[in-house]
């Protein structure tokens, strides 16, 4: 119950925040949000899957992250230049303080998730915020989404769970709360459609509320597992009642590159 009030008091303090950021007609405003959330979340990504190796690794590894981050908010038309310069600069940062040579395979591969997983999935927000007229409509419609689905699975799953939809990452993760978080999601996408945001149709509504009660449960699923491989509860200590950045935007960082896709090339 204390954690619960904890979140609570975290989300009426964070959220009025965070909507006045978005819809904040300085737009760059939200943008350096994204660069200062790359920033956040690639040290908590070092810190937890990465605390043996070098300072200096880590500090690279971090520089690499946001600057895909950076480069792909700014010129995404270039964005097979700046994943293949982050990649390029996360290796050779790899080979030049390799550790352990039998364990330095496992050190790149962390090196190179690290750089995608966060620095790559931090992009998309910022970028349909930036380049769409609706930009900042949508950014709130996707974490409306998200935020939807994970109260909805929490409460269900409080009160109906009895099977385990992933044991051995989640215990606490159910069936019935899976789908609680649908219905949750698909009811607040229709209520920002007949509230907030008029210019989404049905089928957008179903199509950004499905896919997010399945991609924000996974990215959540995925974090989750980088926790238990690295032996910690929460991924960081920013957030009362959250634990870490990494820990509130698992699932968001899915959502989040999802609803870019759907809204600028499918849509």
């Amino acid at each position: 119950m204390s954690n619960l009030v904890s979140r609570a008091l975290s989300g009426v303090v964070a959220i009025p925040l965070l909507t006045a950021l978005v819809l904040w007609e300085q737009r760059l405003g939200f943008g350096l949000l994204i660069l200062l959330c790359s920033l956040i979340g690639m040290r908590e990504f070092t810190a937890m899957m990465l605390p043996t190796v070098s300072k200096a690794l880590r500090v690279v590894t971090i520089l690499a992250g946001v600057g895909l981050t950076t480069g792909l908010y700014f010129r995404p038309d270039l964005a097979l230049v700046w994943c293949l310069g982050a990649l390029v600069l996360g290796a050779t940062a790899v080979l030049l303080s390799p550790g352990p040579i039998a364990e330095a395979g496992a050190r790149l591969g962390l090196v190179v998730l690290g750089i995608l997983y966060v620095g790559a999935l931090a992009a998309p927000l910022g970028l349909l915020h930036r380049l769409l007229p609706d930009g900042p409509r949508w950014v709130l419609t996707a974490i409306a989404a998200t935020f939807a689905n994970d109260t909805g699975a929490y409460f269900a799953g409080r009160a109906l769970g009895r099977h385990k939809l992933y044991p051995a990452i989640s215990p606490g993760k159910t069936v019935e709360g899976a789908v609680g978080g649908l219905a949750a999601s698909i009811g607040t996408l229709f209520l920002i459609r007949a509230t907030f945001f008029p210019a989404l149709t049905a089928g957008d509504c179903l199509l950004v509320a499905v896919p997010a009660a399945v991609l924000g449960p996974t990215g959540d699923l995925v974090e989750s597992m980088l926790k238990r491989s690295a032996g910690v509860k929460d991924s960081g200590h920013l957030i009362p009642g959250h634990g870490g950045l990494l820990d509130r935007l698992d699932a968001l960082l899915f959502v989040g590159a999802w609803t870019f896709v759907y809204a600028l090339q499918l849509r």
